[in-house]
């Protein structure tokens, strides 16, 4: 299948829980995206109800004519032994399986993206980042940058944020990411903290490419809670503060609950307020 170079994939995961967080991305995603460009959004399903599902179809058709969206569904087993948290469920671990399932589709790239982002920049601009040769573009993650010490990692490398990612899925699929990353997380599972992002930069340390921090503006990020590692990251910061592109509301503090003096946090609510799910509870 040959793939038109203005069709760009995105993907992106969620449960039932997430699926009104994941409607104010879809949303600022399509209110930003180049009308050149057409996406096919695809939604790792982890059990969302079909009103739910029709509410998310309903938020993309209203918001663009050239997008669609269709589901896809991992084998949740694989993953079901796994760490969880209050804010991580096992629907995280799913986007490990993802360059495997979208094999079939023929994509090179694809741009992976959590749900509980706001998207304010034209993502094409992303997809079109250069890979440098490596099989991801991720941005470091400020607060974990030495981490790889904690996961037996021999290397000077950085530490990236799994939210937002280019995948090269061929590359990915003849690497064995997925069963690199399953393996990690099956033996040594007493270093994971940060759940399949630990496990991903075990596997892909020093085969990831850096992109802008602009592009993955984490909470830390933002209330510059941790120092830059280097003068030149210390200039990249500053950069994404002034400009973000997608804010990750990274950790337990979300908007929609205890997170507070985050400057994007009014414009999420409102898209939140907004949208088709929030109006459902409020007729």
């Amino acid at each position: 299948m040959f793939h038109n170079k203005n069709v760009i994939p995105v993907v992106t995961a969620s449960d039932e829980n997430y699926a009104p967080y994941l409607s104010v991305m879809l949303s600022s995603l399509l209110d930003c995206v180049s009308k050149e460009v057409s996406l096919n959004i695809y939604v790792i399903d982890d059990e969302i109800s079909e009103t739910s599902k029709e509410k998310l179809e309903e938020t993309v058709n209203n918001k663009s004519e050239k997008a669609t969206i269709q589901y896809l569904t991992v084998d949740g087993q694989v993953y079901e032994d796994f760490l969880v948290s209050d804010h991580i469920t096992t629907t995280a671990y799913y986007r490990i399986s993802l360059p495997k399932i979208l094999k079939q589709y023929n994509y090179q790239k694809v741009l992976y993206i959590d749900a509980d982002t706001l998207v304010l920049d034209d993502v094409s601009k992303l997809y079109r980042e250069n890979l440098q040769g490596k099989t991801i573009g991720a941005v470091i993650d400020p607060g974990q940058t030495k981490a790889l010490e904690r996961l037996g990692i021999d290397s000077q490398d950085y530490y990236f944020n799994s939210g937002v990612m280019v995948i090269d899925i061929p590359r990915w699929n003849e690497k064995g990411i997925t069963e690199k990353t399953i393996d990690f997380l099956k033996n040594h599972g007493d270093r994971i903290i940060y759940h399949d992002q630990d496990a991903l930069n075990a596997v892909l340390y020093e085969d990831w490419a850096s992109l802008h921090p602009r592009w993955n503006m984490q909470t830390s990020l933002i209330f510059d809670r941790h120092p830059a590692p280097t003068k030149k990251y210390q200039e990249l910061y500053k950069e994404g503060n002034d400009s973000p592109a997608i804010v990750h509301f990274t950790g337990h503090d979300k908007p929609w609950n205890t997170l507070e003096d985050h400057p994007y946090q009014d414009e999420y609510m409102d898209l939140l307020s907004e949208s088709i799910f929030e109006k459902a509870v409020n007729a």
